[in-house]
């Protein structure tokens, strides 16, 4: 922390030309709400959120949040029922538009959950948002109203229940800035939440949440039970396995298994066309000779009997996508 007299400070101008011009480029215009966010009233300026969509306290109050039905463009970036909000988002640095409150610099703004250290909440979409504000250049910014770039928030409906329903899910985003502003150097500490909400009688059918049989497998099985932190994920990488959305066909798909007793009896992860030398089918079904390890998911419930035949399905394929397939609907696997 250093020690600044405020009241001596002078204008940076030939400073505030150089950070415009190198990040000039990143600056979109905003065409969103506001949010100031929560922190103290002294530092609310130093940081805000842009939320296009922003309706939650409804008016006359002043919108802290979005509160999002699946498909609706006034707040669904991608205006689909597909299960998901993609929610726009900018934050921006100094600003004006907070009475009461006058910036003077930014030092640092970080965001929480951003870094995949195995911090079981880590978000890539917190990661990618990190990436953007630093951008913006820190220490000593003291340009007004500095936006980052749109960055993308996807909010995942939960779900489906047995029925094919989903139920809504949501994500909030916390970032502590430091920085000046007339009342002294100070943190300003906001967050705001991102709520999507299933669209009309909430059934969905597989068509309507994934693009193919594998990407199915993907979201529902990977994403939910095996690519977390301290099993599957990039930074625990158990049995040198990532399942994480981009490399989870090609860690799986032909690959030997790190399993030393499973490469000896001629396993692969999948073997396309045949389950019973594919290792990841036999773990998911707890079918293990001695020396295999643990099923999966290792802890938690098992998958229930209709995903463990998706799966099984996905593996020997059919006549026109052929067995293990990664992209496109296998017979039998979208209802």
């Amino acid at each position: 922390m250093r020690s600044v007299d405020l009241q001596h400070r002078t204008p940076r101008g030939g400073s505030l030309l150089v950070v415009i011009s190198v990040i000039g480029l990143l600056i979109e215009p905003v065409s969103a709400v506001t949010v100031p966010g929560g922190g103290s009233t002294k530092s609310d300026c130093l940081v805000v959120f842009e939320a296009p969509g922003a309706n939650e306290p409804a008016p006359p109050k002043t919108p802290r949040h979005v509160d999002c039905i699946d498909g609706d463009p006034s707040c669904d970036a991608d205006g689909n029922r597909n299960g998901r909000c993609i929610f726009d988002l900018q934050v921006c640095v100094n600003s004006t538009a907070i009475e009461g409150c006058s910036p003077v610099e930014v030092d640092e703004v970080v965001v929480a959950h951003a870094i995949d250290d195995g911090d079981r909440r880590f978000d890539p979409d917190f990661q990618a948002l990190q990436q953007r504000l630093d951008l913006l250049g820190f220490p000593d910014n003291d340009a007004p109203d500095l936006c980052t770039i749109s960055s993308a928030l996807t909010v995942v409906l939960k779900g489906p229940s047995g029925s094919g329903k989903m139920k809504k899910n949501k994500k909030r985003v916390k970032l502590t800035a430091l920085g000046f502003t007339g009342a002294g150097f100070l943190p300003d500490r906001d967050r705001i939440k991102f709520t999507c909400r299933p669209e009309g009688d909430s059934i969905y059918e597989p068509r309507d949440l994934y693009e193919g049989t594998f990407d199915r497998i993907r979201q529902q099985v990977f994403a939910q039970s095996c690519a977390t932190s301290g099993c599957h994920d990039s930074e625990s990488s158990q049995g040198n396995l990532v399942l994480l959305p981009n490399a989870a066909y090609s860690q799986t798909v032909g690959v030997s298994p790190s399993n030393a007793a499973a490469a000896v009896d001629g396993l692969l992860r999948v073997t396309p066309a045949d389950p019973d030398l594919s290792f990841l089918y036999r773990k998911i079904v707890n079918d293990l000779e001695p020396g295999y390890g643990d099923r999966m998911p290792q802890t938690g419930s098992s998958l229930s009997s209709d995903l463990t035949e998706l799966i099984r399905l996905w593996i020997i394929g059919d006549g026109t996508l052929g067995p293990a397939p990664e992209t496109g609907w296998v017979v039998g696997t979208d209802d």
